[in-house]
């Protein structure tokens, strides 16, 4: 074993899981050390008094807190129910059947022609799948809502201490060479297919997909205490990937101390990818406190007046290396937001994929943000946009024309301001649906004529 290449020492250990990790560090002391590099690359916490103690940890190890390159970070919180009989009407179908009906396992249909005996087995599975099983007895019950209660009361009170920022600012402080932080609330984002949030919470037979009576802006506090604690760390951390999951867009304004940490941290980046909510509520919606219209509208409003005023700008633009950007605004209506006011004149001279999601403006400035990045830029994704003047086959020959992509997405309806008629439509299954592989094809140079095809066919 000391006698292998030092690559391919390395080599092996990225070809296991963490057990494996584990076990190899067994066979000799060469492979203790080297894998020391790959025993903690990734730390996946929740926000629980239990996980921010295994942090903690982890970060006096003289050893470990400089293996830690990831921080995921599962942000979700249990919803209150004030007593027993509001948490039991929670459960739902789980107190039937101990799982959600919908992703019931129902057995597959035999063929016409099958055995009879077949079909037997059939029609018992499907009876078997369709009879109640009553999974929770009243001792798992009385259990299950007793953790709840301890585990909710633990949640109150990191909430009370500022969501825990002055403990994350302290640990995060101590990874010196921390790269990639993700944020993930609604089971947005997980990683490696883990289920870490739901193994959290199990026990309390509910799932943490947020409060979204809960006055607080969701994301903006556990951001800024990752980011303080970067800012306050003696060593000069870079990070190089930054996804913030899906969190109030208020966190675009915050004062001008905050502002000026952000923009410090983001500048190393290489990856960037935010999901800015302007709803009021967030969550799972609650049939006693429904998703109100005009707190959406008024969110979707003091959002653009806000990118209006381009003050966010001095935190996106400045970014060298910026290699992917994903900054996308959700709101229950779609084109709500103006791409000149989110980009201004923004270059990135490294930046190789764009997504675009929910916005409006002309032609020529769609091509013109697209247009500038021609030379780096390879994967455009678009979503939801609106053209206020200009229309869509024009743009898609300019596309094709102008730059050298190597895949390009689009999804959901591309309006066209003028007129209804001459609007994509990218749903699948709607009455004017539009195959996206088609469009894509023809963008990426792969099909001519696709697109003069389809346009004699509409006009037909």
């Amino acid at each position: 074993m000391d006698q292998l290449p030092f690559e391919l020492q390395h080599l092996i250990f990225t070809l296991g899981d963490r057990s494996d990790v584990r076990n190899l560090r067994l066979a000799c002391k060469t492979f203790a050390n080297v894998g020391l590099d790959y025993l903690l690359p990734e730390v996946e916490i929740t926000f629980t008094q239990k996980s921010f103690d295994h942090l903690a940890e982890i970060v006096k190890h003289p050893i470990l807190s400089h293996r830690v390159k990831s921080l995921f970070y599962h942000i979700d919180l249990l919803r209150e129910h004030h007593n027993g009989d509001e948490w039991m009407r929670a459960i739902g179908d789980k107190l039937l059947y101990g799982i959600n009906t919908v992703n019931r396992w129902m057995p597959p249909m035999p063929a016409f022609d099958a055995p009879k005996r077949d079909w037997r087995l059939y029609r018992r599975n499907r009876a078997k799948a369709n009879s109640p099983e009553w999974v929770y007895t009243e001792k798992q019950l009385a259990v299950g809502y007793a953790t709840y209660k301890k585990r909710w009361s633990e949640q109150h009170h990191l909430r009370q201490q500022d969501f825990g920022s002055a403990e994350i600012v302290a640990m995060v402080s101590q990874l010196p060479n921390l790269k990639h932080i993700t944020l993930s609330n609604f089971l947005k984002a997980t990683p490696k297919g883990n289920n870490t949030v739901g193994d959290t919470f199990e026990d309390t037979l509910l799932e943490a997909y947020g409060d979204e009576n809960y006055e607080h802006h969701r994301g903006v506090p556990q951001l800024l205490s990752l980011f303080n604690g970067i800012h306050c760390a003696t060593a000069d951390i870079k990070l190089e990937s930054l996804n913030t999951g899906l969190i109030s867009w208020k966190i675009l304004q915050e004062g001008d101390q905050n502002l000026e940490i952000m923009k410090d941290i983001l500048r190393p980046l290489k990856f960037l990818k935010m999901a800015l909510s302007t709803s009021q509520y967030y969550g799972w919606r609650d049939l006693d406190n429904p998703l109100d219209d005009e707190a959406v509208l008024d969110g979707d409003t003091d959002c653009q007046a806000f990118l209006d005023q381009g003050r966010h700008l001095a935190m996106i633009q400045p970014i060298p290396n910026l290699q992917v950007l994903d900054l996308t605004f959700h709101s229950k209506y779609p084109y709500r937001f103006n791409l000149v006011s989110t980009f201004g004149d923004c270059y990135w001279p490294c930046l190789r994929e764009i997504h675009l999601h929910s916005y409006y403006s002309d032609d020529k400035y769609l091509l013109d943000i697209l247009g500038r990045h021609a030379e780096t830029l390879k994967v455009v994704h678009i979503t939801h946009y609106e053209l206020l003047e200009g229309l869509w086959p024009d743009v898609f020959r300019a596309l094709r024309t102008n730059l050298h992509l190597e895949e390009f997405y689009c999804d959901g309806r591309f309006y066209n301001g003028s007129t209804d008629s001459d609007s994509w439509d990218f749903f699948v299954g709607s009455e004017r649906h539009i195959s996206r592989e088609s469009i894509a094809a023809y963008v990426l140079g792969y099909d001519s004529t696709i697109l003069e095809d389809m346009l004699k066919i509409a006009n037909a």
